[in-house]
């Protein structure tokens, strides 16, 4: 254990704080032989329960001693097979500090090496890893590292068998992974670099993903081509970027009585077949705030609520397209938009049982 009072690890007035920030940071990084008597285990961090995924065990060397921060097991086995040294990733360290070692082992599992990257990046690349493995002629198999698992969930879907490697190489969850590839879909490069160089965070891409889906829909029902759509939706999405970025006006009703973000249901998303074309903006700004967004398209609907109010709109656009495939009478206009508007509602309506909102909250803080 290490001695002495708080105030002997103070800095002195003399000391400046890059020295002080400096002192347990690695100032050598190896891959070496270490002689197996030398190395201890870490202290206060118990051992993980599964093994290091790393093919050599990970240490920090103090001058105290060498110390296993992961891959105890490969110490052990080592020592029963009588070798002397074995073969480890060292860290080096130029002072010794139990609490610094262990904040390096609790790390070591939750840290990436490289450190993190932001929400944009990790949609960027997610999506890019996605149509790279799609269009690859190698065995999928061959990218799945789950040892005896290899292949564990493979189906004849090759999308679904890509989703499974990212699963597995990517560390995170089908939902996570999900996530970033829907909030890729139809963004081109320039419009993805635009949100990777402004920080664009995860909330805003949560925010625009339902306006991205009615869009989606509205544009394959008049029949353009998926270049086309990328186009259209890049452009929507970092017009939409742009917009959320500006100051919010202030209220030209002074005697309206606030209300918290919360209470508030965002404005609905403008669609393709109105006549402006202005973002989503309120909606946006809402997610932001309690990364949620629960509007209708703007269709006349009127906004359902519940199990119970999704049931009864899946019923009203169900028996609304029977109605008209049940018509004698040949297509019209009429009924080609009063399907892409029925298929614009539809879209919402799957979007909310895809990713159920979060309940809205009343003035006092109590759901409603």
């Amino acid at each position: 254990m290490e001695k002495g009072s708080s105030t002997k690890n103070q800095p002195s007035p003399g000391v400046s704080k890059e020295a002080v920030a400096d002192k347990y940071s690695t100032y050598r990084e190896d891959i070496a032989e270490v002689a197996i008597t030398a190395i201890q285990t870490c202290p206060i961090i118990p051992d993980f329960k599964e093994p290091t995924v790393s093919t050599l065990p990970i240490i920090a060397q103090t001058p105290a001693a060498s110390f296993c921060i992961d891959g105890w097991n490969f110490i052990e086995q080592a020592r029963a097979a009588g070798r002397a040294t074995i073969r480890c990733h060292v860290y080096h360290i130029a002072h010794h500090s139990i609490i610094e070692l262990a904040i390096r082992k609790v790390a070591i599992r939750i840290m990436p090496q490289g450190g993190k990257c932001s929400y944009a990046e990790s949609i960027r690349n997610a999506h890019r890893l996605f149509h790279s493995l799609l269009n690859t002629s190698d065995n999928l198999v061959l990218f799945s590292h789950g040892g005896d698992r290899r292949g564990v969930g493979f189906t004849e879907s090759k999308a679904n068998n890509i989703r499974v490697v990212l699963v597995d190489r990517l560390g995170k969850s089908p939902t996570t992974v999900n996530k970033y590839l829907q909030h890729g879909e139809f963004l081109n490069d320039a419009t993805m670099e635009e949100l990777v160089d402004a920080g664009a965070p995860k909330q805003f891409f949560e925010a625009v993903q339902t306006p991205k889906e009615i869009r989606k829909v509205a544009l394959q029902a008049d029949g353009k081509d998926e270049a086309a759509i990328v186009s259209d939706i890049s452009d929507q999405v970092s017009a939409w970027w742009e917009e959320s970025q500006r100051p919010v006006p202030p209220k030209t009703t002074p005697s309206e009585s606030p209300q918290p973000p919360q209470a508030r249901r965002p404005t609905a998303p403008t669609l393709p077949s109105q006549s402006q074309n202005q973002p989503p903006t309120a909606s946006i700004r809402a997610h932001q705030e309690r990364s949620d967004i629960s509007g209708n398209p703007a269709t006349g609907a009127p906004p359902t609520t519940g199990e119970a109010g999704v049931t009864a709109e899946l019923k009203r656009i169900g028996e609304a397209l029977i109605e008209i495939a049940d018509s004698q009478e040949s297509s019209t206009p009429q009924q080609v938009e009063t399907i892409r508007r029925l298929i614009q509602e539809l879209a919402v309506l799957h979007q909310r049982l895809v990713q159920p909102s979060e309940p809205e909250r009343s003035g006092n803080g109590g759901t409603v």
